[in-house]
């Protein structure tokens, strides 16, 4: 009777646990845009992305926060989360929600900038009467979308 009961538990054990495991992997990183920034206050705006991650985790409010991976606030609002393809289309479909798309990785398309600058080391970046300190660790960016 006992070694039943153990195989009864170890059962719903692999159950509970497959189930987690093929959601993992199954879901990918999708990022919400929601358009442009709006002055709401942030602790706000990450309460309404958790209201309508929870939506599409069955009302779970945890499950809501385990996705939520990231919050866009400088630029435009959306946020980044953890979805299958089919809460993405139910995000989608939300009012507010200009557009949902999977999150990827992009390539490096260049680590020679530091010479394209003509920056080789410390001494490039004296300018005379200028402190340089606030030249440190400062990353100047460029994106050419081809368009």
């Amino acid at each position: 009777m006992a070694s039943t009961r153990w195989c009864c538990i170890l059962c719903l054990f692999l159950a509970v646990f497959g189930a987690q495991v093929g959601f993992c992997f199954s879901s990918k990183v999708y990022v919400v845009y929601m358009g442009s920034k709006s002055g709401d206050d942030p602790d706000d705006v990450l309460s309404q992305n958790h209201l309508m991650l929870a939506s599409v985790h069955g009302g779970s409010i945890e499950q809501a926060q385990a996705s939520h991976l990231y919050s866009y606030r400088h630029g435009f609002r959306g946020f980044a989360a953890k979805l299958t393809d089919e809460q993405a289309s139910q995000i989608a479909q939300m009012p507010g929600v200009v557009s949902v798309f999977p999150n990827f990785k992009r390539k490096l398309h260049t680590t020679r900038s530091w010479d394209f600058m003509g920056l080789l080391g410390e001494e490039t970046m004296e300018i005379p009467g200028h402190s340089t300190k606030n030249q440190v660790n400062v990353i100047i960016g460029f994106i050419d979308t081809g368009e």
